[in-house]
């Protein structure tokens, strides 16, 4: 049977070295525009010698806790994993965590965020199970994530407001627009699980206009796709994964928290917590505009309207950002690739040189 694994980008035992296709040349140097664009605006008018004399001030013991805040909801992201696998197969944490942190350092390393599928893939091999129900569960992981970030960012402007500063019409707009598509992504997979086997019908009916051998592989992937959404199914499950949710989330939130205290921006811990709030819901947000691997640009960008919507002055706010940025990047991009290494895996582009 042919692998359903995707075309773009896949992980393999492969040595050989590929070359960038015509239209993967121009998605890169569209990312890197976007990059630039978003870098300009970020840092156009930072002081750099501020900025230097930020870091060279900067409290490294709250660094470290925002280290091991950041590890830690990594570390929650896989338990949470194993939690929407377990209705179809039973993974110890140890062995997801590797993949799960493969698949984060992919996206810093590799444009158009290719970790997401590699990782699903990755486990279909490794674990013996279908690739396409990884691919579902990282999905599902993502809407979980979207909407529980809404209900930060919901939670960060309402405490915004109490405490008497100009709400950004902005982070409004966002708040407003990430729920309407999280909530069509939701309202499909509810639709999958409560009504499965009229989607089977709806699907059968649409590919019997196509040859046989591409209809029985989309409808196996779909299957494949809905067996993803069966944690969804127990109350006690979606209950679980809703914590595990809120508590990686929480984890994120505190690694912003540390960072401000480390940088001695805002005056009060109440402030450094909801800044903290918005500035993680904003970036990872910003972030999902195309640009160059590991989001720079868009980031760097984000966390600084966000900061600057408390009266953080631009310089230290740049700094709270990068330094953030430099983190999650050099600690979860260093994993990843000792991980790559342990396991023997080569990254390849393109199915054909698999």
């Amino acid at each position: 049977m042919k692998d359903e694994r995707p075309r773009f980008f896949v992980l393999c035992l492969s040595s050989r070295v590929s070359v960038l296709k015509p239209r993967q040349i121009i998605t890169l140097i569209a990312s890197l525009a976007i990059t630039g664009v978003f870098l300009y605006l970020a840092l156009g008018r930072v002081d750099w010698t501020k900025l230097g004399q930020s870091f060279a001030s900067v409290n490294y013991g709250f660094a470290a806790f925002a280290v091991v805040a950041m590890l830690s909801s990594y570390v929650l992201r896989t338990v949470r994993w194993r939690q929407f696998l377990a209705p179809t197969q039973k993974i110890p944490v140890r062995r997801l965590f590797p993949v799960l942190i493969v698949g984060f350092s992919l996206n810093n390393l590799l444009p158009a965020r290719p970790g997401e599928f590699a990782r699903g893939y990755w486990l279909g091999k490794r674990e013996g199970i279908s690739k396409t129900l990884g691919i579902a569960t990282v999905i599902v992981e993502r809407v979980a994530d979207g909407f529980t970030l809404i209900g930060f960012l919901v939670a960060a402007l309402v405490l915004f407001e109490r405490l008497g500063l100009d709400l950004p019409s902005i982070a409004e707009w966002i708040a407003v627009a990430m729920t309407l598509i999280f909530g069509i992504a939701l309202g499909g997979m509810i639709f999958l699980l409560v009504r499965e086997s009229l989607a089977l019908r709806a699907l059968r009916w649409f590919t019997r206009l196509l040859p046989a051998r591409f209809a029985a592989r989309i409808e196996r992937m779909l299957g494949s796709f809905v067996l993803g959404l069966h944690s969804l199914k127990s109350s006690r499950d979606v209950l679980v994964i809703v914590l595990l949710s809120i508590a990686i989330w929480t984890l994120e939130a505190a690694t912003y928290f540390f960072m401000l205290i480390a940088f001695g921006a805002l005056p009060t811990y109440g402030r450094r917590a909801v800044a903290g709030v918005m500035t993680m819901a904003m970036i990872n947000f910003g972030v999902m505009i195309p640009a160059a691997p590991g989001g720079v640009g868009p980031y760097e960008a984000a966390g600084i309207f966000a900061l600057a919507s408390f009266g953080v002055d631009e310089t230290t706010a740049a700094g709270v950002a990068l330094a953030t940025h430099a983190i999650q990047f050099v600690l979860i991009t260093g994993l990843g690739l000792l991980f790559i290494w342990r396991e023997g895996l080569r990254v390849v582009t393109n199915e054909s040189d698999a």
